[in-house]
């Protein structure tokens, strides 16, 4: 198996998707029309991420989202809004990026989760292993649970189709608490390996409630946690399932203690 880096800021739980051949990715599902942004706009929070620690190159505008690092999406809505409310506080903005990232006490016992019936079984079955894996972590106030109905949901899981070197995308927590609401899983990796599957689901779902990529560094460090952790599911390359590491378990506990 040929691994390829994902990307999600913070070393050590990083959870997003993004496989080039395992490479993860994390996209905000479009459901309305985007109204129209003015270059001045892209600049100026293309300037704001890049005052986050991100490199311009890492970052793309496209379709009303900025994707950073090939699999960190954020809508332009978000972002301003963020922006928006760090430019408004004395607290340093690189002290800010992490916490929006963040699903709040409303909604972090209980992550609901509903999976679309056009996914594949297999998928299933890695989605309701991804939630067994992240219920299973203790000293957490944070769980997930599977709905059966799309208005209870928190966070929608559906397949998505592009020739494109990503396994699934996920939407970042938005800017008042709530988890990120979709993964798109792409069907061009329907015949990847099971365990694999369960760790691009695993990872994925830390990215919808706030986790980055633990070998970049980008945001901030979780204090306590490795610098180095090289099995952790939030790294940007794609491993098979062999369970969260010390690092990992750690940083969700240090996030959403009880």
């Amino acid at each position: 198996m040929k691994t390829m880096h994902l990307s999600c800021a913070n070393p050590v739980l990083a959870i997003v998707l993004s496989v080039s051949t395992l490479l993860f990715s994390c996209k905000k599902e479009e459901t309305v029309t985007k109204p129209q942004v003015t270059e001045g706009e892209i600049a100026s929070l293309t300037s704001y991420l890049t005052n986050q620690g991100f490199k311009a190159e890492d970052i793309l505008f496209k379709d009303g989202n900025f994707i950073v690092q090939d699999d960190i999406l954020i809508s332009r809505e978000d972002l301003a809004a963020r922006m928006k409310d760090e430019s408004n506080s004395d607290v340093p903005q690189t002290e800010q990026w992490r916490s929006p990232y963040r699903v709040n006490k409303d909604y972090n016992n209980n992550v609901k989760i509903y999976i679309e019936p056009s996914v594949p079984a297999a998928w299933k079955t890695a989605v309701k292993g991804a939630v067994a894996n992240w219920n299973a972590v203790n000293n957490t106030r944070l769980s997930m649970s599977i709905v059966t109905t799309k208005a209870n949901a928190h966070t929608r899981v559906f397949m998505g189709s592009e020739d494109a070197n990503w396994v699934a995308r996920a939407v970042l927590p938005t800017s008042n608490g709530k988890p990120g609401v979709s993964v798109e899983i792409n069907t061009k990796f329907n015949s990847m390996a099971a365990d694999q599957k369960l760790f691009a689901i695993t990872h994925e779902f830390g990215h919808t409630v706030g986790f980055l990529h633990t070998d970049q560094t980008n945001g901030i460090f979780i204090p306590g946690t490795p610098s180095v952790d090289a099995k952790s599911v939030m790294n940007s390359f794609v491993l098979p399932w062999a369970g969260f590491t010390a690092g990992d378990k750690l940083a969700i506990q240090l996030i959403y203690p009880i």
